[in-house]
């Protein structure tokens, strides 16, 4: 499946994370660790997704884009007043070609909505 293909969240963003305030949103996160795996998706109404793909960018050399500090500045954010479940499934990176890149990014997506679940992809490109 293609969820085999997402890397875990990278323990810089875990580590920033653990001193966030509770009120933090990056608290309320079910994360995708190396330690404990993909979180459940039952329930959850959005999903975070990281794609480290630029080879088709419009400009030929897009500035390389963090998405680990993206991520911790996300995390940072204080929570709403809602009832909302919101997972961050870590990142699809760079497959042997572009193509096999938006196929795996296609297929994830395709599984969330499916589930009901909206997902929310953060990458250098729009592409």
């Amino acid at each position: 499946m293609a969820f085999d293909f997402l890397v875990p969240v990278a323990d810089q963003v875990l580590a920033h994370n653990e001193f966030l305030p509770l009120q933090a949103l990056g608290r309320h996160i079910h994360i995708h660790t190396e330690k404990d795996g993909l979180p459940v998706l039952a329930n959850a109404s959005f999903a975070i997704l990281g794609v480290n793909e630029s080879r088709n960018a419009f400009e030929k050399k897009p500035e390389k884009l963090d998405i680990n500090q993206i991520r911790i500045q996300l995390y940072r954010l204080m929570m709403g007043n809602w009832d909302a479940t919101l997972v961050d499934l870590g990142d699809i990176e760079e497959g042997e070609t572009v193509e096999d890149t938006y196929f795996v990014v296609k297929e994830i997506v395709a599984g969330l909505l499916e589930e009901k679940i909206i997902p929310i992809v953060i990458g250098p490109t729009q592409d």
